[in-house]
């Protein structure tokens, strides 16, 4: 099997970064502004002098002009932790190249671009429960952990979105930057699990991964259909009609989906996997405002 990703892939990612779009604490020295208060590059804003702070961050040109005795205050540059929440459910396995392939490369491409901004990357696989994790770390020695996690780690089990991130939330204890790869077909919904980040202070990013057969099905005629999570069987016969009655179907599920985001400010970005993976990084997450 072909490495998730080689040095010439890694080559053309150099000029990306991931977009935060809110301002996050973090541990450690990085390239996303945090709000704590400190010596930085960048400017925040003036505040009075209180006994005990350090007279270097004084203005005195205010102090010449308006005889005010203001402090200096900056922006910390700091690490954000970012998430990476990988569908390993049994619906993952069809295709060519399957879902799961498909979400483990562009998850193994999320770490290398949050690892280069020195962020803390982890890897949070899940089914309809988490599956061993690698905890976020900083570094790209980090690098190795991750791909060797995404590589040994097979597609197979029920999916419960609700129930994975439910889990999450109540092992990882700091809001970041949560990447969620999934072809979010799970029964079982979504609402509550998201609800649970959004109300932790996370930033949500779903990259929705479908096989092309299910955006546009070719199948006709007789078909035994098995559904891969249950393994139930059922017979039927496909025509124009029921092709119609499907893509109508999938259409207000996925109109659903994108409202439920949007009204959520939830960036999305659906990923057939017939589209090139760096055609879906460097075009269609940089429009989407989730990459630069």
């Amino acid at each position: 099997m072909e490495p998730l990703i080689d040095e010439a892939f890694l080559a053309r990612l150099a000029n990306l970064k991931v977009i935060v779009k809110g301002r996050r604490k973090g541990k450690l020295a990085g390239l996303h502004p945090s709000p704590r208060a400190g010596m930085s590059v960048e400017f925040a804003d003036y505040r009075d002098y209180t006994p005990g702070d350090d007279f270097r961050y004084i203005d005195w040109n205010i102090y010449g002009r308006l005889d005010r005795v203001l402090v200096k205050s900056f922006v910390h540059e700091a690490d954000l932790p970012i998430y990476l929440l990988v569908d390993l459910s049994s619906s993952m396995r069809l295709g060519q190249p399957s879902k799961a392939r498909y979400a483990a490369r562009l998850a193994a491409a999320l770490a290398y671009l949050g690892l280069r901004g020195l962020d803390r990357v982890g890897l949070y696989p899940f089914t309809d429960r988490l599956l061993p994790v690698v905890l976020p770390r900083h570094g790209m020695g980090q690098m190795m952990h991750v791909l060797h996690a995404l590589e040994k780690m097979p597609a197979a089990g029920k999916t419960s979105i609700d129930r994975a991130l439910t889990e999450f939330v109540s092992k990882s204890h700091e809001s970041g930057l949560v990447f969620l790869l999934s072809d979010f077909l799970s029964d079982t919904g979504y609402q509550e699990g998201l609800s649970r980040l959004f109300h932790r202070g996370d930033e949500v990013v779903v990259i929705q991964i479908l096989d092309p057969e299910e955006l546009r099905p070719t199948i006709e005629g007789s078909a035994l259909l098995a559904e891969v999570e249950t393994s139930r069987k059922v017979p039927l016969v496909i025509g124009r009609g029921t092709l119609a009655l499907y893509e109508r179907r999938l259409g207000t599920y996925l109109a659903t989906l994108r409202q439920y985001l949007s009204d959520h400010r939830v960036s999305y970005a659906l990923a057939p996997t017939d589209v090139p993976l760096e055609v879906l990084i460097h075009e269609r997450l940089r429009q989407g405002g989730i990459l630069q």
